[in-house]
């Protein structure tokens, strides 16, 4: 637990010392203004339009923030040697990859419920619908904390990392897409074997990634809660998808880093 504490302190100074938290909220205001005047620019439902506009964009300037904050933040403590000297004290790659991830998962979830109050002082969106979106966006970005995190252990360049954790996060934004690719592919009559292999890749792509698009829906803020998958469905997700994203960084500091 002291492990724990020290870790979110050290990573919150961090943060906060990089500006990556002043950046953050720089933009999500300016997300906020331009959301504003494009919807007061707008004749018919300018209120709808702006208030979904903003939330995607506060979805993207979390997720970017995230990525590249934790890739840049590993890739200088190994420059500096700081993970061969934290290893090299009594304590395992399990506690330090847990540590560290509740470290930056605890600054996603903080920059993420700033987003909920801006919205509402902003638009005034319904109640229950904001709280929905708000509750899927944090944890969206414990997802994308665990998918940064393994990427940036597991390579050795802070701009590789920023790229494959950004390509990870597009391929689970992309989820519907290529499930109606895999329908389509079901319902031709060609059965070549290119065609079965590329309809079964689909499906295994589909199934192995994350539904990321679900995550944050527009319509929540605009329309309240309901449609699609709920916040039962989505939670179930994280639950699988962060362990296993875990446990693949804590083998590969086993295995190959240190």
């Amino acid at each position: 637990m002291n492990a724990l504490v020290a870790t979110f302190r050290y990573v919150l100074i961090t943060a906060i010392r990089d500006r990556m938290v002043a950046a953050i909220l720089v933009a999500q205001f300016a997300i906020l203004g331009g959301a504003s005047l494009m919807a007061s620019s707008v004749l018919a439902e300018g209120q709808a339009m702006g208030l979904a506009m903003a939330g995607e964009g506060f979805r993207g300037v979390m997720v970017m923030g995230l990525i590249t904050f934790i890739s840049f933040h590993v890739r200088r403590m190994e420059e500096t040697r700081e993970i061969e000297a934290i290893l090299t004290r009594p304590i395992s790659r399990a506690t330090f990859v847990l540590a560290y991830f509740t470290g930056y998962a605890g600054i996603a979830a903080l920059l993420s419920l700033v987003a909920g109050p801006l919205l509402l002082a902003g638009f005034a969106p319904g109640a229950l619908g904001l709280a929905e979106w708000q509750a899927s966006l944090v944890l969206e970005c414990l997802i994308v904390v665990a998918i940064a995190l393994f990427c940036a252990l597991s390579l050795g360049s802070a701009t590789a990392s920023v790229l494959a954790a950004t390509g990870l996060y597009l391929l689970g934004r992309l989820g519907a897409f290529f499930r109606g690719i895999a329908e389509g592919h079901t319902g031709t009559l060609s059965n070549s074997v290119t065609d079965h292999a590329a309809r079964w890749t689909i499906e295994a792509l589909t199934s192995l990634l994350p539904r990321l698009d679900l995550f944050g829906q527009g319509r929540w803020l605009v329309y309240g809660p309901g449609g699609g998958w709920g916040l039962g469905v989505l939670g179930l997700q994280t639950v699988i998808i962060v362990p296993v994203l875990l446990l693949a960084t804590i083998r590969d500091l086993h295995v190959k880093r240190y």
